[in-house]
Formats: structure tokens, C-alpha cells, sequence
């Protein structure tokens, strides 16, 4: 199944698409400059292959293109070597200036006919069992059973697409637990499901099938389904979990009503296809450019950085550009408005000092007339201003620097009531200082809850974190 490709001109990347999850940002980089430049890249025009991790790359190096495409293990080298043969005159004929790769229409067509090129392969999804077990019914659900073919006598063949994905479905037609055809249906499966019947199994006929797919399809993604659970109870369920001494089994019944959606779930993990951005993107997006429109860059820049992250766990790398140049204009700007502000500093140092006053009436006593004495020059009446006033106007002078910053009372909408209800308390004050627009790290969280705890000697309160922020704040 072909996951990812990118392609680098003068180790910059042009271009990448995700069709299933393989690398993520930083990984596909790490490839491209450090374990390709150990191999042999010099050889124009040659298209070589390693294994790294579950995947294989293909790359091709022409003058200052590297072309690299990623795909499962179970893939046919000259298969592969073919498709990136025609990805690389593709790529010429849609943009012979790489300057054309801004032309959307264009893009858009050479993405169109990557994800052609998928469905050109034919990858393969097999269904085995024992009979009765159901393959058939399961066949059934997920094909669309439009240009079905026949393999000779025992077997049948229909096309199964999940997101922009295509896959070749094969269905045993024999009533022969232990026929030698069974290998034909195995071997280079992208998938194999394994189905067959909670209510009515032979272990030594399950045994069978397990051989058999670790003999010959070892490479192959692999899917254990207990179908007619209707038929058992959690007993039997833990029975079957013990004889087989396999965890990862699904238990299902084909027969309810959301079983499809339950089937294409299980599929799209098991094969980590790419899935749609969750809501939350769109969320944090609006928020980030909301703050942007309120000169708030601090919470501007946290909020893109968490952008980039999602995006990168996603692997949407067409978002990777957008966002990474957002974050660098965003830098630029506190960058700039951190120069005027030390500029500005820099002017105050030699700025005469501020009149001082006082918040207290001071009064002066005269003194008493004494003859045939030196008068001394008269002096303020200190005593009256006592320590504790001053105490008391420090203290108020330092309330009134917190009580400036955001009301944290109004971070969050009441989520928890105590603070042992909290289930990570780190992440609780991370977000809280996120939201206030700026950022302390998890681990720095937890040994700033930690220290607080040692140092008030008590349990702590919700409180207590909502004076751990707005200490936080003033102090940065």
C-alpha cells in the first residue's frame, strides 16, 4: 500500500502527501539528511529501496530532486519501482519549473493521480476462516460488489474504498477448511481478517489459520475477529481468550446494526490510514488568529506551535508551511517589539527620577523655645509612619501587580470542584498559564505543584494553583 511521498529539491521539501500514517515531520527530515547521505546518492537515475522500521522507502535522486515514496513491507519491489518511474515524469509534465508547484490546479492533479496510482496496485485484503464463521457476510459489508471477478472456482474478488483508499477484498468460496488454496488467498495481503464463529469453533482448526498466516504472509497486517458474540457471554469470551493466548481479538456480531462503522474503524487503526483533523484544530486556529487580532502574541505563537503538533500526529504536511511560516512571522513580531521595549529601558536609566510622594501627611512639630540655646534645624516627626504601615503598603503595592494581570478566575469554566478531582494536575496549570498567554513546561508544572505542597505543608487547593499562576505571571 503506498503511504507517504515527498520530494526534496536542494534538501529543501517541495512537496509531500499522506494516504496512511508512516513518518511524521521530524522523522522524514532525519531520513532525507542524515541516513540517505550515508548511502549512495550519487548514482543518478537509480531507484534504490531500504527498509526502515515496518515501512520501505524508494527513493530517486535526478540532478537536485530526491524523489522518496513510502510503502508497507508486503509491497512488490518492481511494482514500486514502476510507480515512482511514473511519479517522476508526472512531476515533470505538471511542473517542468518548480516554481509552478504554487499553481493549486496543478498540485491538485498530481495528488489526484498519486492517490490513482494506489488504486492501480491493487492492494490486497483476504478474509479466512473456518465455514460458517461468516467471511462471506463480511464481504458482503464491506464491498461495494460493483465489477466483481471470479479467481477460477474458489474464490471471488470486489473493491473496498475507505477514505481515498482502494483495496481489493478476496472471499473464499470452498467449503474446505484445510484446502491448499488457502495459501493463493493469503500470500501478499496488505491485511489478512481472520473471522470465525465465538459460538461454534475448533481449536485446531483456528490453530491452522494462524500457522498458516505466519508461513506465509508473515509481513501482513493481521485482524483476529470473534463473530456471533449474540450467542456467548463474557465467559465464554475470556475462554476463548485464554485457549487462543491472544489478547487483540474483536468481538463482534455481524448482524447489529453499526457493525460496518465498527469494522472500518477497526480496519483504519489496524492499517493507520489518515484521518480527518479533529475539531479541535479548527478550534485552536480560530483562537490563534482571534489573539493575533488582539496584539496578543505570546498566546498567538502557543497556540500555532499546538497547531503544528497536531498537524505533524495527523500528518498533514500541506499545513506544515502555513503554520510554520505564522509562527516565524509571529516571532519576528515579539522580536521586534522586545528590541523597541530595551530600547526604551535603555533611554529611562538616564531619565531624571520621578517626584517623589508620600501616601501619609507627615506632620512637623515645633520646637520649644529655649533661651540662650542653639536652634537646631527642625525635622520630620518620622516616628508617626511605623514599620507596620510600611509593612502594610508593601504588601498592598505587591497585591495590586498581581491583581493587573487577567482575572484567573475566568481561565476556565468550573470543570472541578477539589483539586483531587484533577487527573493531571501538571497539564491543569499548564493549560492555565497557556491560556494567559504564556507557556511553562509539563515537567517544571509538576515540580512547581510539588514545591508548593512541601512548602505550605497541607493539601493543596484549586486555589492554591490559581496563586501559583498569577505568581508566575508577574514574576516573568
Amino acid at each position: 500500500m503506498l503511504r507517504q511521498i515527498h520530494i526534496y529539491f536542494n534538501r529543501e521539501r517541495l512537496f509531500s502527501y499522506t494516504l496512511a500514517l508512516a513518518f511524521d515531520d521530524n522523522e522524514i527530515n532525519n531520513i532525507v539528511y542524515t541516513f540517505m547521505e550515508s548511502i549512495q546518492l550519487s548514482n543518478i537515475d537509480i531507484i534504490t529501496s531500504r527498509r526502515i522500521s515496518e515501512y520501505l522507502i524508494f527513493y530517486k535522486k535526478l540532478n537536485n530532486l530526491i524523489f522518496l515514496i513510502v510503502t508497507d513491507l508486503i509491497d512488490p519491489k518492481e511494482y514500486i519501482e514502476k510507480i515512482l518511474e511514473n511519479i517522476v515524469k508526472k512531476f515533470h509534465f505538471f511542473f517542468p519549473d518548480i516554481k509552478l508547484l504554487n499553481n493549486l490546479s496543478n498540485k491538485q492533479e498530481f495528488i489526484n493521480y498519486f492517490i490513482s496510482l494506489q488504486a492501480d496496485l491493487h492492494s490486497k485484503i483476504s478474509i479466512i476462516g473456518p465455514s460458517n464463521a461468516g467471511k462471506s457476510k463480511l464481504y458482503d459489508i464491506l464491498t461495494n460488489k460493483k465489477q466483481e471477478k471470479k479467481v477460477m472456482n474458489f474464490a471471488k474478488i470486489s473493491t473496498f474504498e475507505i477514505y481515498d483508499l482502494s483495496f481489493d477484498v478476496w472471499d473464499f468460496q470452498l467449503k474446505d477448511n484445510f484446502s491448499l488454496l488457502w495459501s493463493k488467498i493469503i500470500s501478499g495481503s496488505d491485511l489478512i481478517i481472520f473471522l470465525f464463529s465465538a459460538s461454534n469453533y475448533n481449536l485446531n482448526v483456528l490453530d491452522y489459520y494462524l500457522t498458516l498466516k505466519k508461513k506465509e504472509s508473515p509481513l501482513s497486517k493481521f485482524i483476529i475477529i470473534a463473530n456471533k458474540i449474540d450467542l456467548v457471554d463474557e465467559n465464554d469470551k475470556k475462554r476463548i481468550i485464554t485457549e487462543l493466548n491472544i489478547n487483540n481479538i474483536f468481538f463482534l456480531s455481524l448482524n447489529d446494526l453499526n457493525v460496518k462503522e465498527k469494522i472500518l474503524k477497526i480496519i483504519s487503526n489496524d492499517l493507520k490510514l489518515k484521518s480527518s483533523l479533529p475539531n479541535e484544530y479548527n478550534e485552536l486556529l480560530l483562537e490563534a488568529e482571534n489573539s493575533i487580532q488582539q496584539n496578543n502574541h505570546v498566546k498567538a505563537l502557543t497556540k500555532y506551535k499546538e497547531l503544528l503538533e497536531i498537524a505533524n500526529k495527523y500528518q498533514y504536511f500541506d499545513q506544515f508551511e502555513i503554520l510554520k511560516k505564522k509562527i516565524n512571522d509571529i516571532n519576528q513580531e515579539i522580536s521586534q517589539k522586545s528590541d523597541i521595549r530595551k530600547k526604551l529601558e535603555r533611554k529611562m536609566k538616564f531619565a531624571p527620577p520621578k517626584q517623589i510622594t508620600f501616601t501619609k501627611e507627615i506632620k512637623i512639630k515645633s520646637l520649644p523655645k529655649i533661651n540662650n540655646q542653639v536652634k537646631n534645624t527642625p525635622k520630620s516627626d518620622l516616628s508617626q509612619i511605623r514599620d507596620d504601615d510600611l509593612q502594610t503598603i508593601h504588601m498592598k503595592t505587591q497585591l495590586g501587580d498581581i491583581q493587573e494581570t487577567k482575572d484567573i478566575n475566568n481561565i476556565f469554566k468550573k470543570e472541578y470542584e477539589n483539586f483531587d478531582d484533577i487527573p493531571n494536575k501538571g497539564l491543569y496549570l499548564q493549560k492555565m498559564i497557556q491560556n494567559q498567554g504564556s507557556s511553562l513546561s509539563l515537567e517544571l508544572c509538576n515540580r512547581f505543584i510539588a514545591e508548593m505542597k512541601n512548602s505550605l505543608k497541607r493539601e493543596l487547593t484549586i486555589d492554591d494553583l490559581k496563586t501559583a499562576v498569577r505568581l508566575f505571571l508577574k514574576r516573568e
